[in-house]
């Protein structure tokens, strides 16, 4: 059964069932002249709309500051809440103040729903006209202090609603059913979703010049064994055919199919930080890119491999690697340290990790709940062991007053 992986943005199987009707009735009252404008002007540089408050509702705010802190302290911001009229990002901001959370990362959206007009993809906007992440960005990047917050941008690989129209272009299992949420492994090295990958990483930088653009849901597991998969396999190892067992089934574990998924992820990582180099005259080049990744709690010190999360080959192409420490219901925080431990032991770079502290009480789907609070104190602080300076919440969704105050009690326990 294919599950929407540890989906913290609010776009997974719920999102596609839902489609979010309050967006439509929105998209349906976007006046004529609007859209009309928005065809021949790029508002975002050159005044854009204006709020009834009077404020320039496109102005982007600075992202990225000049100083990084020596420590990472952020809160994830699922989609679902990015795009939400009804957000009161006053309230959040004062909540991140009181946390002492130093970072904000914004879901983007995907290549087929996003969070503000993508000018090539206009068509994919989730409330035309309207520049969610700016708008976001504005209320969240000045602390109460006065300092600078990173703003970080996420982007989601999953395309279920583009693979629905073009089947062909998802991943297929070794029982030969097709992947709702998962391009194949062809489609992100050659095909149209890799290329709208590297064209959207390309538009958030030239747009926004954000903190980091970390890339989320990128995995290959179960849907990698389609025709096309097995001649892109046979193109970039040299072999012929798919590994096999002795009874003539492939060999899914083989180490060759391993060390594939890690260079196709990898291939397309490199082309979005060559994208991101490119863009404001190469100023691109100083916004960090990082990838969302599995742990292998069992064995984890090179990483998952079964989803191609080879962390020594990944961190060749991004700067840092963000842990998924989704404990669920199946492990304990004493779990989390002890891989932490051993990826110390191991002589990884810790400082190229963080961390993320996920709330879910299970894997995301219709009403899932947090952890209990214990947990999540316990988790917060073992995640801040070993030479972590990087800690992460998410979702955002799920922070509700108990656990803002437990992760205040963490980060910001003298309230300065």
């Amino acid at each position: 059964m294919e599950q929407a992986g540890a989906d913290w943005n609010g776009l997974g199987a719920g999102t596609e069932r839902r489609r979010w009707p309050w967006l439509l009735i929105v998209v349906g009252i976007v006046t004529t002249s609007l859209v009309a404008a928005l065809a021949i002007s790029r508002p975002w540089e050159s005044g854009g709309t204006t709020s009834a408050s009077g404020e320039d509702a496109a102005v982007v705010p600075p992202m990225r500051p000049s100083q990084l802190p020596d420590e990472t302290r952020s809160v994830s911001v699922d989609f679902a809440t990015v795009v939400d009229p009804d957000t009161d990002w006053s309230q959040v901001a004062v909540r991140l103040d009181e946390a002492g959370a130093n970072a904000v990362e914004l879901n983007a959206g995907r290549i087929e729903f996003t969070a503000f007009d993508w000018e090539a993809h206009p068509a994919a906007a989730a409330e035309p006209g309207t520049d969610h992440l700016a708008r976001a960005a504005r209320a969240l990047h000045r602390a109460a202090d006065g300092s600078n917050r990173q703003v970080g941008l996420v982007v989601d690989t999953m395309a279920p609603s583009w693979l629905a129209d073009h089947p062909s272009a998802a991943g297929v299992s070794v029982d030969g059913r097709r992947s709702v949420y998962q391009a194949s492994a062809s489609q992100l090295v050659d095909g149209e979703v890799g290329r709208r990958l590297v064209d959207y990483v390309g538009a958030l930088c030239e747009r926004y010049d954000p903190a980091q653009i970390s890339i989320t849901e990128l995995f290959l597991s179960d849907y990698t064994f389609g025709s096309d998969d097995r001649r892109l396999f046979e193109r970039m190892t040299g072999r012929s055919g798919w590994p096999r067992t002795s009874d003539g089934s492939i060999n899914e574990d083989a180490s060759s199919i391993k060390a594939w998924r890690a260079a196709v992820i990898a291939d397309l990582l490199e082309r979005m930080r060559k994208r991101m180099d490119a863009t404001r005259d190469g100023a691109g080049s100083r916004i960090g890119l990082a990838m969302d990744v599995r742990i292998d709690w069992k064995h984890p010190a090179r990483g998952n491999l079964l989803s191609g999360h080879n962390y020594a080959v990944l961190l060749g192409q991004v700067e840092r690697l963000i842990l998924w420490a989704y404990l669920y219901r199946t492990r304990r925080p004493k779990d989390l340290d002890r891989v932490l431990d051993r990826l110390e032991q191991t002589g990884l770079d810790m400082s190229r990790l963080t961390v993320s502290v996920g709330l879910w009480e299970r894997p995301p789907g219709t009403r899932v709940g947090p952890i209990g609070t214990s947990r999540f104190l316990a988790a917060l602080r073992a995640a801040e062991s070993h030479g972590i300076t990087s800690v992460n919440v998410t979702p955002l969704s799920l922070m509700s007053d108990p656990y803002w105050k437990a992760l205040a009690s963490v980060w910001n326990p003298d309230g300065t």
